[in-house]
């Protein structure tokens, strides 16, 4: 394996907007409940380093789930690099890092487990997921709604527990942040399905976008995403003064900024399906960025506003 695959493997940008983004947010979380401090800063950074290894490692095992469907897709246009495609890895040895790299997890995750035992709960889900979503017999991400029962909640139990690691608190602020993010962060995710739609169509792959074409499915999910912000504004309020209005106005301006920049990728898909352009795969990607760089911004931007709550 050469050693750039390992860097392909990240996906940076992804796993900025995921992973990472979550780390900062549940960190930040974790300070304000600490009331200015992090009591359990060692296995609060602990649950940081397993939280992007679990997406980290999700790369190379969905590529390996997917290498048949990648060779035949138009990777090119959309900026990706599929080592196993490029011939920069092989399936054996993807598979071997792939279980050096789950180990690692595991033992993190037994150690926190000892600390916290209700931990189990979200442990136990998150390499559920994993598994089934990437595991070429599980194949989860060939099913509809995935985005539902996966996507999103696994996004907003890396901001909540992480919080609740770093502070050992769960309130009500906490769990609507967490769920906002859920939603803020998966909105990327849901566009990727749409960018695929025609690849994913023709392998058998039936996403929800695939399931239902014809719906403003992009659109849509950001508004999921703004009845959750709307519903947590009694706790956003609890964080007082300044930081809370300008939390809740991140949380609804972010929502409108996705859900304009889904309408623009559902209008690109019906589109091909009405004839009027080729595969949208090259022309939905700077699209699905400012859905991307967008989720960041509001991360890190709620992240300070917490930071200054505490």
């Amino acid at each position: 394996m050469r050693s750039i695959s390992l860097v392909h493997f990240a996906r940076f940008k992804p796993l900025a907007a995921w992973s990472v983004s979550a780390s900062i947010l549940g960190a930040s979380l974790a300070f304000l409940l600490g009331e200015g401090a992090i009591p359990h800063l060692v296995p609060m950074l602990l649950a940081i380093i397993c939280v992007i290894l679990m997406q980290y490692v999700a790369h190379p095992m969905n590529d390996v789930m997917d290498l048949e469907l990648d060779r035949r897709s138009p990777i090119g246009p959309t900026g990706r690099h599929k080592p196993l495609v490029d011939g920069t890895a092989t399936v054996r040895e993807v598979n071997y890092l792939s279980a050096g790299i789950v180990i690692a997890i595991l033992l993190i995750m037994l150690y926190l487990i000892l600390l916290q035992p209700v931990l189990l709960i979200p442990a136990a889900y998150g390499m559920i997921a994993l598994f089934g979503y990437n595991h070429p017999r599980l194949r989860w991400a060939y099913r509809p709604y995935a985005e539902l029962y996966l996507g999103s909640p696994i996004n907003a139990l890396s901001v909540l527990v992480i919080s609740f690691i770093g502070s050992g608190a769960i309130t009500l602020l906490s769990v609507g942040v967490s769920v906002i993010f859920g939603f803020a962060s998966s909105a990327f995710f849901v566009s990727m399905m749409s960018m695929d739609y025609p690849t994913d169509r023709s392998n058998g792959k039936v996403t929800t976008v695939v399931r239902w074409p014809r719906v403003r499915y992009c659109t849509g999910y950001p508004m999921l995403g703004m009845a959750a912000a709307i519903g947590a504004v009694p706790a956003l309020a609890s964080v007082g003064g300044w930081p809370a209005t300008l939390a809740v106005l991140m949380c609804v301006l972010t929502f409108v900024i996705l859900a304009v920049l889904g309408h623009r990728v559902d209008s690109l898909r019906f589109k091909y399906l009405d004839g009027e352009i080729g595969d949208p795969e090259g022309t939905s990607a700077p699209i699905r960025l400012g859905q991307l760089y967008t989720s960041v911004a509001f991360s890190i931007v709620l992240s300070i506003v917490l930071l200054a709550g505490g």
